[in-house]
């Protein structure tokens, strides 16, 4: 069995269960028998909402081994520190691959440890594109613990822009919502959007990932701070970093790209 665990929660969202489910609809269709494990309850109703099948639900990293056995392969997409007893998961599984999304580099024994925001190693699903609608969402991310969308209103006001509700956001938050933008598009239809939307302004670097990857018109509104791999990620991709929206924001045409060859990559190692 191949284990591919993905790690959620109201602060970090959905980015990590995005890449595994491009992983997971990869390998499958290889032939390859899948297994998700997922930390979070809302994450699991989203995740049958992206048409994935229903997940095994664990704690945290830790609790991995509950679950597979030692001729079980196990990808991990999670920030969560690797220490104690998942430092022998590369002895206890048949193979560790670990995503690192961080900016550093990571020591985890003798797990594969791939970077994943080289722009050689970005996983993005490709997506049936339908008509476009000429429309243009912004979408934040999946959560606003800050309430970062509020605290900087101003500049989405008159902007004619849709925006995503993530999964997370705050119950009483789409009133003030209501009033700026023009409509509310639910979590569940993120993919969806991908393929109707003209146009995406974002906060997410997973997010502009994907943008990309299908050819999406895209830019980068930077209202948290970015680290410098992060910044040159964007720059490397040609996705405009702007921290402010014009009143007639120009959105150019994204260099789409063909070929996601971290999947390959993957696949060699099951």
């Amino acid at each position: 069995m191949i284990y591919l665990y993905a790690y959620t929660n109201f602060k970090d969202g959905l980015d990590s269960l995005r890449r595994v489910k491009v992983i997971y609809d990869y390998l499958t269709s290889q032939g390859k028998e899948c297994e998700i494990l997922l930390n979070e309850y809302r994450a699991q109703l989203t995740a049958r909402e992206w048409g994935l099948p229903l997940a095994t639900t664990i704690e945290t990293i830790k609790d991995i081994d509950a679950i597979a056995g030692s001729e079980d392969i196990v990808l991990i997409d999670s920030p969560e520190s690797i220490e104690g007893r998942v430092l022998s998961y590369p002895e206890k599984f048949k193979k560790v691959i670990y995503l690192n999304n961080s900016c550093q580099s990571v020591n985890f024994g003798n797990a594969i440890v791939l970077d994943i925001f080289k722009p050689k190693n970005l996983i993005a699903p490709q997506i049936k594109s339908s008509k476009k609608n000429g429309k243009t969402i912004f979408i934040y991310g999946d959560s606003d613990y800050e309430k970062t969308i509020l605290k900087n209103l101003e500049i989405f006001k008159d902007k004619n822009l849709d925006l995503y509700w993530g999964v997370y956001f705050f119950v009483k938050y789409e009133d003030e919502m209501k009033e700026i933008f023009n409509d509310i598009v639910d979590s569940g239809e993120y993919y969806e959007v991908l393929s109707e939307y003209e146009s995406v302004i974002t906060s997410s670097l997973q997010v502009a990932i994907d943008c990309v990857f299908n050819g999406i018109k895209i830019v980068f509104l930077e209202l948290n701070e970015l680290k410098i791999c992060q910044k040159d990620l964007l720059e490397k991709l040609q996705i405009d970093l702007i921290k402010e929206i014009p009143i007639n924001l120009n959105i150019k045409e994204a260099n789409q790209k063909e070929k996601i060859s971290i999947l390959n990559i993957i696949k060699s190692y099951m």
